[in-house]
């Protein structure tokens, strides 16, 4: 397994993410075990400068006391959060409304997958590193590596590429996503992002057009694939996309490209819910449960409220459940999961519904309903996202030295994994923060205003 335990990456985490830390003890309810993928009675929560410790004997600590029908689970860590909103061709990354809806929904740490605006998001986490804004960890992934990003130029050298990786990880990038990259390219990137020992993902495709195919990939050295489990089974002579629409989950050649991630140690991000809500796939799951058109600024709600299916939604609805089997025929074999939830706000190519905060609890859903088991996918969330992350020893779980970040929910998701969307208070290193207050904060400002 892949590991990405980067000492001077450590120091910048550890640093810049405990300025706004208190001592904390939360009494009562109940708290996940990520060793035993159970709850637990809570004997007591510490949290010191930021930081989970074992029982204190300090007196100093603001008590949070919690009741039966609480339960704690380490903060939830997005994989693949998006910040992005574009709108006739313009694309910026939201830094007002985005940062509160995912820290009310319990997700504590978020991997960008890709920023539009890099710098303007390296000035939201140093305000929110200060204080000064609320909002989530931000697991800097730089800009895109590929014709995603704005400023990429397919003719770079291969110095080129290198130095754009050299740069972005001294800025302190965590990681790096590829998306419109050619094979070489891409192994160019993997080397030198090797060398800073940071992990790199890839939306990749099937070949077509001079893209990567993730069996590719996995053989140059990538280390998550976001999307498609890909293999032979894409036909290079048309996108992934409209490939995998025909693709059947028990196709026994799948064993063979399912055989690979597992030898490698790669990481499949299926992003699952994110298929079914451009589907506009009918079910409980994308049904709206938090009312999240009041994110949205007026001009948004009426451009989202005028949309019509396209294409893309009905190819997606097609998509949706070959994607349901091969993910549960994946989890079966030994597959590693992560979990993120893609959901940019494209107003130009509409998405479905679903903002990105609210969405991990739809994506956990969905993985449920597939037959994955709620202990697991929870598992999935928190421990296992950090260990593919390479920050396993700093996040994930409710241990001594790790960031003192929680969730605390009403009910418990093991019984109904629905319950997630319950999130009535988020821990971030220690300082407590109500989640409708958040979202409150939120509240009319997502996308443009005009």
């Amino acid at each position: 397994m892949r590991k990405s335990h980067f000492l001077t990456a450590l120091v910048f985490l550890f640093v810049s993410f405990q300025s706004f830390s208190q001592n904390l003890h939360i009494t009562g309810g109940w708290v996940f075990d990520t060793e035993s993928k159970s709850f637990q009675k809570n004997h007591g929560v510490f949290i010191e400068n930021g930081l989970f410790v074992k029982v204190s004997e300090a007196n100093n600590h603001e008590v949070l006391s919690l009741g039966d029908e609480d339960y704690i689970l380490p903060g939830l860590i997005d994989l693949h959060a998006h910040y992005r909103v574009s709108y006739n061709n313009l694309a910026f990354d939201d830094t007002v409304a985005m940062p509160k809806i995912f820290l009310a929904n319990g997700i504590t740490s978020t991997f960008p997958a890709g920023e539009i605006e890099p710098e303007k998001m390296w000035d939201l986490q140093e305000a929110i590193d200060a204080n000064e804004r609320p909002g989530p960890r931000i697991l800097h992934s730089g800009p895109y590596f590929g014709t995603a990003a704005p400023d990429w130029n397919a003719d770079f050298t291969e110095q080129q590429i290198r130095d754009r990786v050299d740069y972005w990880a001294k800025r302190g990038a965590l990681g790096f996503k590829a998306k419109g990259v050619t094979k070489e390219q891409l192994a160019i990137l993997i080397d030198q992002a090797h060398k800073h020992k940071l992990t790199v993902t890839g939306h990749l495709d099937s070949g077509f057009r001079n893209s990567v195919n993730p069996q590719d990939a996995i053989k140059i050295g990538i280390d998550r694939v976001e999307h498609f489990l890909g293999g032979d089974l894409l036909v290079p002579t048309m996108s992934a996309y409209t490939s995998l629409k025909d693709l059947d989950p028990a196709d026994p050649r799948l064993e063979e490209i399912i055989q690979l991630y597992i030898q490698n140690g790669v990481y499949f991000d299926a992003t699952l819910g994110t298929y079914g809500a451009i589907g506009m796939i009918d079910s409980p799951i994308f049904e709206d449960w938090a009312n999240e058109n009041q994110y949205f600024t007026p001009f948004t709600e009426n451009v989202i409220g005028n949309v019509k299916p396209s294409a893309f939604n009905e190819l997606c609805a097609l998509i949706y459940p070959v994607k349901q089997g091969t993910l549960l025929r994946y989890y079966q074999a030994g597959g590693l999961i992560t979990v993120g939830t893609d959901r940019p706000l494209l107003l130009d190519n509409y998405l479905g519904g679903g903002i990105g905060g609210f969405f991990i609890h739809r994506e956990m859903a969905a993985m449920v309903e597939i037959g994955i088991p709620a202990a697991e996918v929870l598992y999935l969330a928190t421990r296992q996202n950090a260990e593919a992350f390479g920050i396993e020893d700093r996040a994930g779980s409710i241990e001594t030295g790790k960031w003192g970040d929680v969730m605390i929910i009403q009910g418990n998701p093991l019984e109904d994994i629905n319950r997630t969307r319950s999130v009535h208070t988020v821990v971030k290193a220690g300082k407590i923060f109500d989640s409708k207050t958040l979202l409150e904060g939120a509240e009319g400002k997502l996308g443009p205003s005009k």
